[in-house]
C-alpha cells in the first residue's frame, strides 16, 4: 500500500509539470546518526528516487521517496534493532550557480517494521552537479542534515526520542527527461 501511494504521488507530481523541465534521479547514500541517535545506530544506508521540476533557472520543486535503514548498535549490553523507514518528502531547491544548490524538504517517514510511529521528516541540504560530456545527464553529490521528529517516536529498545537525527551523504545519477 505504501509503495502504491508513493508511485501515485510521484506520477501526479510529474504530471503537473508537463510544460517544465523534469529531472529524475536515482541514488544511494550513507547516513551517520548524530547526538543521542548515535546511541541507537552508528550508520545507515539509503536508496532514493527523486523527481525535480524546474520552475525557473534558479528554483525547482522536488519530490523524493526512498528506503532508509539504520543498523542497530549494542551499547552497555543493550542491543538495538535495525530501524527501517520509507521517507517521502517534497521540497524547494535553489540554485546559487548552475552547478551548486541548497535545498529544503519536508515530509513523512513511514516505518517499515517494529513499533516505531510515522514521523515528520525535515532536511536542509546542499549539493553540486557534475555534467556528463556526452549528454544532459548529471552526477549529483550532496550532504544534508535530516531529522525524523515525533513526540511518540519509540525506538525498539524502549528509549523515547523527540528527533532521530543524522547527517547524510548522497550520490545520485540525474536523468534529464
Amino acid at each position: 500500500m505504501k509503495a502504491k501511494l508513493f508511485c501515485l504521488f510521484i506520477a501526479l507530481f510529474a504530471f503537473k509539470a508537463q510544460a517544465q523541465l523534469v529531472h529524475l534521479s536515482v541514488g544511494t547514500g550513507i547516513n551517520f546518526p548524530s547526538g543521542n541517535s548515535s546511541n541507537i545506530s552508528a550508520v545507515g544506508l539509503q536508496g532514493y528516487l527523486k523527481t525535480e521540476v524546474t520552475l525557473s533557472p534558479k528554483y525547482a520543486l522536488t519530490a523524493t521517496g526512498g528506503l532508509s535503514q539504520f543498523f542497530g548498535r549494542t551499547m552497555f549490553g543493550v542491543s538495538n534493532q535495525t530501524l527501517s523507514y520509507a521517507p517521502i518528502k517534497v521540497g524547494l531547491k535553489y540554485y546559487t550557480t548552475e552547478y551548486f544548490y541548497v535545498e529544503g524538504q519536508l515530509g513523512a517517514a513511514l516505518p517499515l517494521k517494529g513499533s516505531t510511529k510515522t514521523a515528520l521528516v525535515w532536511s536542509p541540504g546542499l549539493g553540486t552537479y557534475f555534467k556528463s560530456k556526452n549528454n544532459n545527464n548529471r552526477l549529483d553529490i550532496g550532504v544534508r542534515y535530516e531529522g525524523f521528529t515525533s513526540s511518540t517516536l519509540i525506538i525498539p529498545s524502549g528509549t523515547t526520542f523527540s528527533t532521530f537525527s543524522f547527517v547524510g551523504l548522497h550520490l545520485g545519477y540525474v536523468f534529464s527527461l
